[in-house]
């Protein structure tokens, strides 16, 4: 029997200046399911997820995304093949909502305007499947560090991604709010 991957990322290799990353690397993802890279700091798991999401281009290897052979040049490029990121550096318009944040460079739009009104009932609706309840009309700089985390999360989930990677998630939560993250991915 054929074992089906929706992502296989093979003899993937990554040298930066003076120091091999990545040294034949080889990690296959089955649909549905949750997998954690475990390792000490600078073992290369951020630099492996940041080779599949576009950041970084490999020296060597091959990404197979649903069957096909993908390198992404670029995050965008990444997000418009369903694979989202979660970086565990938070970059976020803390002048901005919560909402504009979750939809920035891909608002909604009615007659070549903003749709707010779309905006918030969307957002609205990821909160309320995910169950975080944070107003998505507030600004962004005035929420916790967890909460932000928590946005990046929906923010992620927003893209209807295939693959969702988070890079270190809970390094900024609390007990409670891991255990809510967890049920998350269990959605």
């Amino acid at each position: 029997m054929e074992t089906k991957y929706i992502l296989e990322m093979r003899h993937i290799t990554k040298s930066f200046p003076g120091v091999k990353a990545l040294d034949d690397v080889t990690l296959c993802v089955r649909p549905g399911t949750v997998h954690s890279l475990m390792g000490e700091n600078g073992a290369g798991k951020s630099t492996l997820m940041k080779c599949l999401f576009g950041i970084y281009s490999m020296d060597s290897g091959s990404i197979i995304l649903d069957g096909k052979e993908v390198a992404f040049h670029s995050p965008s490029e990444a997000l418009n093949n369903q694979v989202s990121m979660v970086h565990q550096e938070l970059n976020q318009v803390l002048n901005q909502t919560v909402m504009e944040n979750l939809w920035l460079g891909r608002y909604p739009r009615k007659h070549g305007l903003i749709d707010d009104k779309k905006m918030y009932e969307e957002t609205k609706k990821i909160f309320d499947d995910l169950e975080i309840e944070v107003d998505p009309r507030v600004k962004m700089g005035t929420l916790k560090v967890s909460q932000k985390q928590m946005i990046e999360i929906a923010k992620a989930v927003s893209y209807d991604s295939k693959i969702i990677v988070m890079d270190e998630p809970t390094s900024s939560l609390t007990e409670v709010e891991v255990e809510h993250l967890f049920r998350i991915i269990n959605k």
